[in-house]
């Protein structure tokens, strides 16, 4: 027996167009458990909209909301609905399952990408609305295809399908011993 260890199964990142469809279905997904809570929420404590605490306690819940959602769903080797479908797992630089402080660091890392350029577009220019684009836009220029917020948090979004590997019979595993994901033969 040789007392090294077994190096991480190389995974294919994930292209822009899994990325794209994956977000999509995310959206769609998310916007029945924003709604459902954010439902509960306004019915329980009133809230109608207008501008005050209430108001910005609500986009306090739904940030958390999402915070909670995302960490739960990327963390561990667990993965979303959507995830599942088009096949996408976040791993770190090793290719394990990222711990659910790094999962929570890149949804902020993500929030931050993503709600900055909005918030300077509806105070300073609308043209700002453009720097949203920058994370995934960082796929095409990145020579792992990594967006811009899974280098900053140091994770990878990887095509975990079982089909893409030579034999239909395999399927993607976590080794319990080393938390690398790999493929196992039935």
């Amino acid at each position: 027996m040789s007392s090294e260890a077994a190096a991480p199964p190389e995974l294919q990142s994930a292209g822009i167009w899994r990325r794209f469809m994956s977000m999509v279905y995310e959206g769609i997904m998310l916007f029945g458990v924003l709604f459902f809570f954010g439902y509960a929420f306004s019915a329980l404590l009133r809230f109608q909209g207008h501008p005050g605490v209430l108001r910005d306690l609500f986009q306090w819940f739904l940030m958390l909301l999402l915070g909670l959602y995302f960490t739960w769903f990327w963390s561990l080797g667990r993965r979303s609905l959507p995830m599942k479908t088009v096949a996408l797992l976040i791993v770190d630089k090793q290719n394990k399952p990222i711990s659910s402080l790094r999962a929570m660091a890149r949804f902020i890392i993500a929030g931050i990408l993503g709600l900055l350029p909005l918030a300077l577009a509806a105070k300073v220019h609308p043209a700002f609305f453009l720097l949203a684009l920058l994370p995934i836009a960082w796929c095409f220029v990145d020579a792992d295809r990594q967006s811009l917020y899974d280098r900053l948090s140091g994770t990878r979004l990887v095509v975990s399908d079982p089909k893409t590997s030579q034999n239909l019979s395999h399927t993607t595993q976590i080794d319990e011993k080393t938390g690398h994901i790999g493929v196992k033969t039935e």
